[in-house]
């Protein structure tokens, strides 16, 4: 059974995964007060579902990485791959757009996030996070939920008129990345928005993409 939110949760979704990482069935994440141990970490990042993961900068060399270890990976299954490939390319936008955390190398700041990609019998789950202004977090959740209300075609139009608007408009309503992996995925946003301080939360998106 899925845990109860406490107060500084804010879920669009209802499942048995609380979190996005404990979509490879592993909890040790859930209870954040304990001491996190290296192995666990390392055993859950080498489980077999585990087919991607990635915590740090994400900048145009790791993403150039990355997109060729998830074509490599896949391309058993290159329909839902090419799938996978469009997905990860707009959720690292929006790692990049959103991410609060940076890094600096060379007087350049690069954002950080985290990637995931893992895999059951019926289905691939591309999932993301980063940290977040919390001044961001309203407009993140009604994107999503305005996504999820919207049938396949209503995406489609509402896609469009998100890309006829300005650059500066364009942020006010529910983002075109997003519109575009709710469309590619044919499935539900999930997210999940945990408040860390005072002016960030961490916030995390799931996606499946059906084999």
């Amino acid at each position: 059974m899925a845990k109860k939110e406490d107060a500084n949760t804010k879920s669009l979704w209802q499942s048995d995964y609380t979190t996005f990482v404990s979509f490879t069935n592993y909890s040790i994440f859930k209870d954040m007060t304990r001491k996190l141990s290296l192995f666990e970490y390392y055993s859950l990042i080498q489980h077999e579902d585990v087919i991607i993961s990635y915590k740090g900068p994400v900048t145009p060399v790791i993403m150039s990485e990355i997109s060729a270890d998830i074509r490599s990976k896949l391309a058993d299954n290159p329909k839902a791959g090419k799938k996978v490939f469009a997905i990860f390319m707009e959720l690292a936008q929006n790692i990049l757009y959103y991410s609060a955390e940076k890094v600096t190398f060379s007087n350049k700041k690069d954002s950080v996030g985290l990637l995931l990609i893992t895999e059951t019998q019926e289905e691939y789950i591309f999932s993301c996070g980063n940290l977040v202004e919390n001044d961001y977090v309203n407009e993140l959740v009604e994107s999503g939920e305005i996504i999820n209300s919207l049938e396949r075609e209503d995406l489609r139009k509402l896609k469009k008129e998100q890309r006829n608007k300005p650059q500066g408009e364009r942020s006010k309503g529910a983002g075109i990345g997003l519109i575009h992996v709710a469309l590619t995925s044919g499935n539900p946003l999930q997210m999940d928005v945990r408040q860390v301080n005072d002016q960030n939360s961490f916030f995390s998106l799931s996606v499946k993409i059906n084999k």
